[in-house]
């Protein structure tokens, strides 16, 4: 483990990655994609801890979950548009605080690092989750039993629309696709605090799309949806920021997470559009607790370690022994909120024959198949190249800090064309390739009006809307 003092990471720091932890990120890549799309955070509160819980020091797991966090969230983003869930604008105004907030979280994150070493950065992390997840945790349950007890689509924010009747500071700003006017005011700390929490410890959405919702006004998906466009520009310049300062991205772990989060992050999205949209609440409140318990778990350990109190070996270990499995109950405990769902939803759609006519048509209508092998092929190549040499990555990324003191430009090419544009092109083509997949399998999304019907109205007014579709065929076949 590095000691205090240090400035930058070296590669005895990063990880070895066997089978075991391999399928576990490849694992914890899928489920934390299906929660990332599903509520339009990037699922950093699952990623980040799940990293550190097998051996990733702090400092590279937070900047290694950015790096794989940016590229997805991209891809999210472009899916979530395509079905009417990004409001641009919002997007643009909160990212270009959250880029303030980035910059300003690393420094913080590095002057804990210097003055308690990894175990300091450890017990940082832990603590933050440990006391603002609860809190946003209880508020969407709040929401999630109001909207369930009065058969609402989802909670309508109060304290929201009083900001948008009384706080009317100069400029006022509409946003379509949220459907509100705020006060730029109101964007500007939402966005700064968003970003300094995702360079800190990695996390972000749990506080940006709450914040969208109560603050701003949006509705949940536009929320979620919007969260996504902001992560892709304060994750990018993040990964750029750790890379070109403290050699701290873990390219191997962020690709294996990548490989399996790019389907799952469509997915989620997808399942937007199967669920009412207090779901959405409902996942992040129940991977949040979970989150927290395994967190919990995890910070007697850091005290002992640092000095700060004694503990029993046997109760730490006991402790120590359930920070995964929690983790584990944690991102998988999001698949049935996604899925069950979705599964009922084309189960009634296909029995009554109009599956084809509720879904989005495949965005790839020919050569399908090619495409898949085309871009299947290459992303193998990308990782026989990459995993041939598992010492090659830490060597590269560590040296960058150190080419920067003698020679900036020389490590700003390194840290823009070597990290982050990488990052762009592999997640270009797997991105790609997890498409084609997806289209091939048919999970796509349903179309915006039976969306709508479903999130307003429940299972019953999607049988009003199948009952309507089947009489528009029978009079078309006449």
């Amino acid at each position: 483990m590095p000691p205090a003092g240090i400035e930058s990471m070296s590669p005895e720091w990063f990880i070895q990655i066997g089978p075991f932890e391999a399928l576990f990120l490849l694992a914890l890549g899928f489920f934390g994609g299906l929660l990332s799309g599903f509520i339009g955070s990037g699922g950093a509160f699952v990623l980040t801890p799940g990293m550190m819980s097998i051996g990733a020091p702090g400092p590279i797991a937070i900047a290694s979950n950015m790096c794989h966090k940016f590229p997805k969230a991209m891809i999210g983003a472009w899916r979530r548009a395509k079905i009417g869930h990004l409001d641009v604008k919002l997007a643009t105004l909160m990212a270009l605080s959250a880029i303030v907030g980035v910059q300003v979280g690393i420094y913080v994150q590095r002057l804990i690092l210097m003055a308690l070493g990894v175990t300091g950065t450890n017990l940082y992390v832990s603590m933050a989750f440990i006391i603002i997840l609860p809190t946003v945790a209880a508020i969407c349950l709040r929401d999630v039993i109001k909207a369930r007890k009065y058969g609402l689509e989802d909670t309508e924010p109060r304290f929201a629309m009083k900001l948008e009747q009384k706080f009317r500071i100069p400029p006022m700003i509409h946003f379509k696709v949220a459907r509100r006017t705020q006060s730029l005011w109101l964007t500007i700390p939402t966005g700064f605090g968003t970003g300094f929490l995702a360079a800190t410890i990695a996390v972000g959405g749990f506080i940006g799309v709450p914040s969208m919702i109560y603050i701003i006004g949006a509705p949940s998906f536009v929320a979620s949806g919007t969260e996504l466009g902001i992560a892709f520009v304060m994750g990018s310049t993040g990964t750029w920021t750790w890379a070109y300062m403290v050699g701290a991205v873990d390219f191997r772990m962020t690709t294996l997470i990548l490989a399996a989060s790019l389907i799952g992050v469509q997915i989620g999205a997808v399942g937007t559009t199967y669920v009412r949209q207090y779901f959405i609440k409902l996942a992040m409140a129940v991977v949040m607790l979970l989150v927290t318990v395994s967190r919990a778990c995890a910070v007697p350990g850091y005290l002992v370690d640092l000095g700060w109190i004694s503990l029993d070996p046997t109760i730490r270990s006991v402790l120590d022994s359930l920070v995964l499995p929690i983790m584990t109950a944690a991102f998988l405990s999001v698949t049935p909120i996604v899925l069950i769902p979705m599964i009922s939803v084309r189960r009634t759609l296909s029995r009554a024959g109009v599956l084809t006519q509720a879904l989005v048509s495949p965005g790839h209508k020919k050569r399908l198949i090619p495409k898949t092998v085309l871009f299947g092929a290459i992303t193998g190549i990308n990782y026989y190249l990459l995993f041939r040499d598992p010492a090659a990555w830490p060597k590269f990324v560590t040296s960058i800090p150190h080419i920067a003191k003698t020679d900036p430009l020389m490590a700003i090419i390194l840290a823009t064309f070597g990290v982050v544009l990488l990052a762009i092109y592999w997640s270009i083509i797997h991105g790609n390739f997890a498409h084609c997949v997806l289209d091939l399998v048919k999970i796509t999304s349903l179309k915006k009006e039976v969306a709508e019907i479903i999130s307003k109205e429940g299972m019953p007014g999607l049988h009003k809307w199948i009952s309507s579709a089947r009489a528009s065929s029978a009079g078309s076949s006449r």
